[in-house]
């Protein structure tokens, strides 16, 4: 069973609303340091600095918690008065081929629970990401960053109420510098949030970004019990963002990947399946993504120049009677590539950059196509998971919409 509830945002003050294109970033996990370093130039209150501060552990947790507690104390951020759903809408480009794409969905506080009991990953966490955020919750005792989950609703009524909601007028509206509009609806309303409580009640939910937070919350909702008893019943819940599974502004991307020279003992293609000669990078993506739907088994391969088609010929053994057999990505990781972890590659949206990495290293470049939110979901219902990198849900929802006390009360 899935229990969601409204909670009291913090949320930047309402005079500096019309500035959130210049406050909020992205969730810490995809900015690399020059980004950081360009947000904290941005704006002397952007979220960067409490959602990835710079400098050395332990100070920068300590650091964070401080100026956290400043921005609250000089009013840049603001508390909820009532507990709110938070309805959203992302309005963007097609990273894929261009069409004008909407995303819906809202933010609700969900019960953290054990995996497959009610919730369901799709990707295997790593140690390291999951220790830092744990003490950066520990410091600020918020939750600066939501997960996003995607639910099944075959009645479709959760879209009808997202629909009538989204008809009023909007709490924030703005665009971001990525040409993405942002619509944001409080949304206290009791009979649409029990509504969409009962619903989501009945649903499992699959996470589709924001694993290692999951895992994270868990920790700290432990932490927290042993520390404050009952004192807290905030701690047991966090942030989350539903967007229906079959609404159709889901856009996943693939993410590349490359591996050195030096790893080649690991690399076994011949094995597997075997390669046909392609013209260019322009080429074997275009059949790629033309033959996806037709052929899902293949994945494309650069190596000393040269670029091929790689099709599947054998599916590996731990894996033939599982969800994952039909996914390239997972036939690449448990066959050609076996043996290897995810510190052992260099991973990118971008194909060129993989061309790039594998030149660097002298190695090999694979490029995939997208997995499907249907792929997602069968594999993460299945009690699978994925292999690292295998999803990239776009756009990522900023960090600084709204923030989650992990103290307290919801």
């Amino acid at each position: 069973m899935t229990d969601i509830q409204p909670f009291r945002a913090f949320r930047y003050e309402e005079k500096l609303l019309s500035k959130l294109p210049r406050l909020i970033c992205p969730p810490y996990d995809v900015i690399p340091p020059e980004e950081q370093k360009r947000l904290s130039r941005r704006h002397p209150a952007n979220f960067i600095k409490v959602e990835l501060p710079s400098g050395k552990a332990p100070a920068k947790y300590s650091g964070a918690a401080r100026l956290w507690r400043q921005w609250l104390k000089r009013g840049v951020m603001a508390r909820e008065g009532a507990p709110c759903f938070y309805f959203y809408e992302a309005v963007f480009s097609s990273q894929a081929d261009g069409r004008t794409l909407v995303r819906r969905g809202f933010f609700a506080a969900l019960r953290l629970v054990p995996w497959g009991k009610g919730v369901h990953p799709h990707e295997k966490t790593l140690p390291t990401p999951k220790a830092d955020r744990l003490k950066l919750f520990k410091a600020m005792r918020t939750q600066t960053s939501s997960i996003q989950c995607l639910f099944q609703d075959s009645t479709g009524r959760s879209s009808k109420i997202l629909d009538k909601a989204m008809r009023g007028p909007r709490w924030v509206e703005f665009r971001d510098e990525a040409g993405v509009r942002h619509k944001i609806w409080r949304v206290t309303d009791a009979a649409t949030l029990t509504a969409l409580q009962k619903i989501l009640r009945r649903a499992p939910v699959v996470i589709a970004d924001g694993h290692h937070r999951y895992e994270t919350s868990r920790a700290y909702s432990a932490w927290a019990r042993g520390k404050w008893g009952k004192r807290s019943p905030a701690s047991n819940y966090v942030m989350t963002y539903f967007s229906p599974a079959d609404d159709p502004g889901l856009e996943v991307l693939p993410t590349h990947r490359a591996v050195g020279w030096d790893k080649r003992k690991f690399v076994n293609l011949e094995k597997w399946g075997r390669l046909e000669p392609v013209s260019g990078l322009k080429a074997l993506t275009s059949i790629m993504k033309r033959e996806k739907s037709a052929d899902a088994r293949q994945v494309g391969v650069y190596h000393e120049g040269k670029f091929y088609r790689y099709r599947f010929t054998k599916v590996p053994p731990g894996i033939k009677n599982t969800p994952h057999r039909d996914l390239a990505v997972a036939c690449l990781h448990a066959g050609p590539l076996d043996g290897l972890g995810k510190e052992d590659f260099v991973f990118t949206r971008r194909p060129e950059d993989a061309v790039q990495a594998a030149r660097r290293m002298k190695g090999w470049a694979f490029f995939l196509a997208p997995n499907t939110v249907a792929e997602v979901i069968r594999v993460a219902a299945a009690g699978y998971v994925m292999p690292p990198k295998s999803t990239y849900f776009y756009p990522k929802l900023p960090s600084g919409l709204v923030s989650h006390s992990l103290f307290g009360e919801l």
